[in-house]
């Protein structure tokens, strides 16, 4: 009953900081007239992927201390990215997403799909090494140097008089942030605790129930987004994250300590990861009807589909 109330507890505090982080950052977006997509492809996609950078240095460190926890670290992060475009896009689809300008799905699939490649080449032997570890983060220092090098256009300006003032909106954003980290950290503890007493395998508990409990702050601020209108912001932050947990994730645990890739990981995470990585950049980008009820369905069919069977393996 007690871990059934903190979940309850901690879902609570991701809707109210995600509240408060959109907040900021569409105040600071509309007064320094910073695109959508920047802030939520960079403010909004670090500060929500806090809680599985958090879980990748815990498990790493323990790693280190001799207590092999690969599969957490590995798992946490392709169960996000699977998460954040079956799962969030599934969900979020049914308030819809308009469509993208085509431009700027290049960036988003090379990064994406590139991340995946490289992780997929680096598992074959079993073994993400140290050095392929770096070379994971440095891939992801590019993706951000391209966003301050490649930009994207600006929102359209706004009436500096009814804006927040910029230290109210830093304090916005920071505040956002850390209860969203604090409201996810007690959302993934609880739900393992309860995924422990089902008696789930360690990979299990780490690509379904830390995975979706890690997409709880993009869902969040994903619904918030779209209702406000600021469907750039979701987008944004939806794929700015998944950048970020298929390169910086793997590749800060793999830097501290090698991970050992289980095999099911390349035969069912990363191929689930790259179909819906496809479905949402072709639904988002290039058609033009955008993300409606039937794209949404068929993503959460896939993300539904894929924890059942992830349990179960």
């Amino acid at each position: 009953m007690l871990h059934f109330f903190l979940l309850v507890l901690g879902l609570a505090g991701l809707w109210a900081g995600s509240e408060v982080l959109i907040r900021g950052a569409m105040a600071l977006a509309d007064r320094y007239h910073l695109p959508d997509v920047l802030v939520g492809m960079l403010i909004l996609a670090i500060g929500t992927d806090l809680p599985e950078l958090f879980i990748t240095l815990d498990a790493s460190l323990r790693s280190l201390a001799g207590e092999d926890l690969s599969g957490i670290i590995i798992g946490s992060a392709l169960g996000s990215g699977i998460g954040q475009l079956g799962l969030v896009i599934g969900i979020t689809g049914f308030i819809g997403f308009s469509p993208r300008p085509l431009r700027r799905a290049i960036r988003n699939g090379i990064f994406l799909f590139s991340a995946i490649a490289l992780l997929a080449v680096f598992s074959l032997d079993g073994l993400i090494s140290q050095g392929e570890g770096l070379m994971l983060m440095a891939v992801y220092c590019a993706y951000l140097c391209s966003l301050v090098i490649w930009p994207a256009a600006s929102n359209e300006p706004a009436d500096i008089a009814e804006m927040m003032p910029t230290k109210t909106a830093v304090f916005f954003l920071a505040g956002g942030l850390i209860l969203l980290l604090l409201a996810a950290e007690l959302t993934v503890v609880s739900a393992a605790d309860f995924a422990e007493f089902l008696g789930l395998s360690n990979l299990a508990v780490s690509a379904v129930i830390i995975g979706m409990g890690s997409s709880l702050p993009e869902l969040s601020v994903s619904i918030i987004a779209l209702l406000k209108k600021r469907g750039g912001l979701s987008v944004g932050n939806l794929m700015g994250s998944n950048v970020l947990d298929t390169l910086l994730v793997p590749g800060i645990g793999a830097a501290l300590s090698p991970l050992v890739v289980p095999a099911t990981v390349l035969w069912l995470d990363l191929p689930v990861l790259a179909l819906v990585t496809a479905l949402a950049l072709g639904f988002l980008y290039v058609s033009p009807r955008g993300v409606r009820k039937l794209e949404a369905a068929l993503l959460l069919a896939i993300y539904i589909a894929y924890a059942v069977f992830r349990i179960q393996v």
